[in-house]
């Protein structure tokens, strides 16, 4: 069946530690703050930027969060996009959903240039209908009803694919069933917020299948 699969995109796509966590590291130390442990930093793979900087340095001061993005940026955009990696038998996955006939979109917390620097430098960006990203000003409820209003993607019954709670949280808020991947970065908690998991990425044509309900109204 034609479906209207929504994907975030670190975590359940691609692997991005490497990048995210060097890049935080560069901007912390950059501001005279420690660096951490890599895994420590793993916990901030999907939030936005400035709830991440806001934590690991222990201010709401919105100038010195506008700087750490910035520095974070200053490594990530030449160079941390270049450290992610697609997860195993991902691109044979999005290969097989597009052959069935179902569109695939991107909702990620990522700036939505910087989302399409990825699926560009990793050769998979053709398998995309759209792609959105929230940066700093928008959630991803806001994405989600923004791919609801396309009447081409809608009229399909849909899904959201995600490894975080920010992902089920916004598919419960515009009324989407949602599908967890145990591969990436949420806890167990986490995943239990989603109507189904996915133990692989060879799961998804078949959870997708069940899963995706018919969007009968835009939420609002």
């Amino acid at each position: 069946m034609k479906n209207t699969v929504i994907f975030d995109l670190d975590g359940t796509i691609t692997d991005p530690a490497a990048g995210i966590t060097r890049s935080i590291n560069h901007a912390l130390v950059e501001l005279g703050h420690p660096a951490h442990p890599e895994a420590d930093l793993q916990k901030y793979i999907g939030p936005h930027l400035n709830i991440t900087f806001s934590e690991l340095m222990g201010t709401s001061d919105e100038d010195t969060l506008a700087r750490a993005i910035e520095l974070y940026r200053e490594r990530y955009i030449p160079v941390g996009y270049k450290e992610n990696r697609l997860y195993d038998r991902m691109r044979e996955v999005l290969f097989r959903l597009c052959a069935d006939g179902s569109s695939l979109c991107i909702a990620t917390t990522k700036r939505q240039d910087i989302a399409q620097s990825v699926l560009d430098f990793l050769g998979i960006d053709t398998f995309f209908t759209q792609v959105h990203g929230c940066d700093l000003h928008r959630t991803k409820p806001d994405l989600l009803r923004d791919i609801l209003s396309d009447a081409s993607l809608s009229v399909q019954p849909m899904v959201m694919i995600g490894d975080r709670d920010t992902d089920f949280d916004a598919a419960t808020q515009v009324g989407m069933p949602s599908i967890a991947v145990r591969w990436g970065y949420g806890t167990s908690d986490e995943l239990a917020l989603a109507t189904a998991l996915a133990r692989s990425p060879d799961d998804l044509p078949e959870l997708i299948e069940r899963t995706a309900q018919p969007m009968h109204r835009l939420a609002r």
